[in-house]
């Protein structure tokens, strides 16, 4: 089962021309975006501040609705390389435990990139990822990002075409030794079916990617993707309008019993019995749910001084 704050969309209900083009609606009023009048964030520079509402979106937009930030997003998709998951052994490495101050938790994430590899070539397959291998089963290869960290197959599709902005900018810095490279991205080059049997559309290059949903059905968005497929599954149900406020759990603390929602459309509250739950409401709103649900407690942390 998965709930949903928002409600449902599709492509041919909400995100067809010319519709989808309203600037207004989804660039300043932020249509498919968390709404901070009725949810917001508090923000303060460092712990002796009273923390303030964020009423404005700005550096980072929550999605809501089916398919959540998913939608809106612009299909950039990077893979992190094996040092990424071991930031706090490196930096120790390179210059000494006493580097990373003792009230820090920063922690390697215990997991390799070797093993997750296999999971970041299934996304991109289903995403329908657009890119050129650079790195293929350790091999370098002309064209690609020679600094990303090897992988088993190459793209499911090719890039996209370049722009004149993009050749420019490629001629420039290979000319001052650098090593450009087509950026993958979740916009399908062509045509494009995935495994599970979802049906891509090619880009438009209309560029109204970022704060817009895909008119040509060509961005690797969960309402097109995932979300029908696990449709089809009569195990699955989707319920909408419903806000998870708190994740239940057993008298000891120590196993999840569940969660409780509201239905945003008349207030109701439910309490939704479940083995496992699984927090997918962006990190920030993830954590802010584990504190609700005393999962979590609050931690500052003293700024280091140059």
């Amino acid at each position: 089962m998965a709930l949903e704050r928002g409600g449902t969309r599709s492509t041919e209900a909400d995100f067809s021309v010319p519709t989808v083009r309203d600037e207004l609606r989804y660039v300043v009023h932020n249509d498919l975006m968390m709404n901070t009048q009725k949810d917001t964030l508090t923000i303060r520079n460092n712990p002796s501040q009273e923390a303030l509402p964020m009423r404005r979106l700005g550096s980072f937009l929550p999605g809501e609705g089916v398919g959540g930030a998913g939608v809106h997003w612009n299909g950039h998709t990077w893979r992190w390389t094996d040092m990424e998951f071991k930031v706090r052994s490196l930096y120790e490495e390179r210059y000494g435990k006493s580097f990373i101050p003792a009230d820090m938790t920063i922690q390697d994430w215990g997991i390799t990139y070797a093993e997750l590899e296999p999971h970041y070539d299934r996304f991109e397959y289903v995403a329908g990822i657009s890119g050129k291998a650079g790195n293929l089963n350790g091999r370098i290869r002309a064209g690609g990002n020679p600094f990303e960290a090897s992988r088993a197959r190459e793209y499911p599709l090719p890039p996209l075409q370049p722009s004149l902005a993009c050749e420019l900018f490629e001629k420039a810095s290979r000319n001052n030794g650098y090593h450009p490279f087509p950026r993958p991205t979740a916009n399908a080059s062509r045509p494009y079916t995935n495994p599970d049997g979802a049906k891509f559309g090619a880009c438009q290059y209309c560029g109204y990617c970022e704060r817009f949903g895909c008119e040509a059905n060509a961005k690797g968005s969960p309402h097109m993707t995932v979300i029908p497929i696990a449709m089809r599954n009569p195990n699955f149900e989707l319920r909408t309008h419903t806000w998870v406020t708190k994740v239940l759990k057993d008298p000891g603390g120590k196993r999840v019993t569940g969660v409780t929602y509201t239905n945003v459309l008349n207030g109701e509250e439910f309490e939704q019995p479940a083995s496992m739950v699984m927090l997918c409401a962006y990190a920030i709103n993830n954590v802010h749910l584990m504190l609700l649900s005393g999962s979590a407690r609050p931690t500052t942390r003293r700024a280091r001084k140059a």
